[in-house]
């Protein structure tokens, strides 16, 4: 039976039960009557209850188990290999026509437009090469430089007859030129000379170093400057013909290179010696 209708039943007992002892409580006999004794009746023997074997009933077979189907185990999928796209192929000018490219990519990078200012006009790429093939041998050109001159000679003092010294003022000339060089983002330069690489081998095959590596030329130029000896000022001077030259003759016998960074000043040589490091640094790197 369900279990709803077993707690209606239930329910109705309780309260019949209780009713009929409510009823028993309260009942009260009336007066004027009498009591009569009644046979009490016979009792009924209940005729004996037949039992019947009931069998048991059979089990339930199983529902039937609908087949798992079979997951087909997973299959590596190769992504699309995207073709690689082919390298740039630059074609390099002549060396003779070699300054419209260079002052192209050049111009390129961040201060480009500055670093052009300091530069000569017309062949820049054999002015270089010349230039650094002299300061690798601690010297400097006479004529060829592939940076423009400075507009300002040197400030001197009189002290006395044919004795200068020095100004310190003079090392200004230099700052604009040094700040423009050390500007330039070493990684970004050394790409550019990487590009135009045989351009350079050429123009120093010119010069006579046909089986020797630029590289090795430009490496020397830079370890020239940072190893060149240094002096503290102010600086003497004396002019016996149209050159001033070093009154203390120790420093007279630096190396060109040498006296070239104490004209520009301590700071700025100090700087210049700083942003070649950068350059020796990418160009070992390559």
């Amino acid at each position: 039976m369900p279990n709803k209708s077993l707690a209606i039943i239930a329910a109705i007992a309780v309260i019949g039960l209780l009713f009929l002892v409510y009823l028993a409580a309260t009942f009260e006999s009336p007066e004027g009557t009498r009591t009569v004794e009644l046979t009490p009746p016979v009792p009924r023997v209940p005729e004996p209850v037949q039992r019947v074997e009931v069998p048991p009933p059979a089990p339930a077979e199983p529902a039937p188990v609908a087949p798992i189907p079979a997951v087909p185990a997973p299959v590596a999928v190769q992504a699309p290999v995207a073709p690689e796209e082919p390298e740039e192929i630059i074609e390099l000018p002549s060396l003779n026509e070699s300054d419209d490219m260079l002052n192209e990519r050049l111009g390129g990078l961040e201060t480009g437009t500055r670093l052009l200012s300091l530069l000569v006009p017309d062949d820049v790429i054999r002015k270089f090469v010349v230039f650094v093939e002299n300061v690798a041998d601690g010297n400097l050109p006479q004529l060829e430089y592939p940076v423009k001159r400075l507009p300002q000679s040197m400030a001197v003092r009189e002290l006395d007859e044919n004795l200068f010294e020095m100004q310190t003022v003079s090392y200004q000339r230099y700052t604009p030129v040094i700040d423009g060089l050390t500007a330039v983002n070493p990684e970004q330069a050394i790409a550019i000379y990487r590009l135009m690489k045989p351009l350079f081998q050429e123009a120093y095959a010119e010069i006579g170093y046909r089986n020797r590596n630029f590289d090795d030329a430009l490496v020397r130029a830079i370890d020239t400057v940072l190893n060149a000896r240094t002096a503290q000022g102010p600086f003497q001077l004396i002019k016996p013909k149209v050159m001033y030259i070093y009154a203390d003759s120790e420093i007279e016998s630096f190396s060109p290179v040498e006296k070239q960074l104490l004209r520009m000043g301590p700071q700025n040589a100090e700087k210049l010696k700083l942003a070649l490091r950068q350059f020796k640094e990418q160009l070992a790197a390559r």
